[in-house]
């Protein structure tokens, strides 16, 4: 896979104005969640092992289509993705357990990712322009760039876009950093409503 930037959303005004092109907002994100982090902590020592990334998974399924079901966005299960897809916009979210999110060192999945996922990941042909040479081994099988609401252990939530290969996440088209725990975006916002000026959206590359 030839390798490009990874685009990282980090700021609180840049993520909102960023979930704008998705027709979804910061709550709707954080609330699935939310959701999947309190049904993963009633999992009890009596249940199987596997017993909290089972519930944080359906349950987390079952919030992101109470939330983004509509007029816009439909159920979908392409290649066995249990998923939402807006194909007006060309997107595809989904959603996936992690062990952390908005830091630095990507997420890593907590379980491993099938034949299907990797299918439905890939770069699109904006995202080849700026590609080193090189020959294409995952690209989209759909033409939907796929997304997933991704929910870590201490309930960090972004909503980011991976590429999948054998199983794991090999590279990053966008982060958008919904939540963390350790972030201070939920302090009272600014209360100065003057017209601005200039207005820029700040975004991170990494290589």
């Amino acid at each position: 896979m030839p390798s490009f930037n990874t685009v990282i959303v980090s700021t609180l005004v840049d993520v909102e104005t960023r979930l704008e092109d998705f027709g979804v907002t910061r709550q709707q994100i954080m609330a699935i969640g939310q959701t999947a982090r309190a049904y993963a902590d009633d999992a009890s020592p009596s249940m199987p092992l596997n017993a909290a990334g089972m519930l944080s998974y359906i349950h987390g399924v079952g919030e992101l289509r109470q939330q983004l079901v509509g007029p816009d966005y439909v159920p979908d299960r392409t290649c066995g993705i249990e998923a939402v897809v807006r194909r007006d916009r060309t997107v595809r979210i989904g959603f996936q357990n992690v062990d952390k999110c908005c830091v630095n060192m990507p997420p890593l999945p907590r379980s491993e990712k099938g034949s299907g996922a990797e299918s439905l990941s890939g770069p699109d042909l904006f995202v080849n322009a700026g590609m080193k040479p090189g020959p294409l081994t995952a690209v989209l099988k759909d033409g939907i760039r796929t997304y997933y609401v991704m929910v870590g252990l201490d309930g960090s939530v972004e909503l980011s876009c991976p590429v999948i290969e054998k199983g794991k996440f090999v590279h990053w088209m966008e982060r958008i950093y919904i939540y963390s725990p350790d972030s201070d975006w939920e302090a009272d916002p600014q209360t100065d409503t003057g017209p601005i000026e200039d207005f820029d959206i700040t975004v991170s590359f990494k290589h």
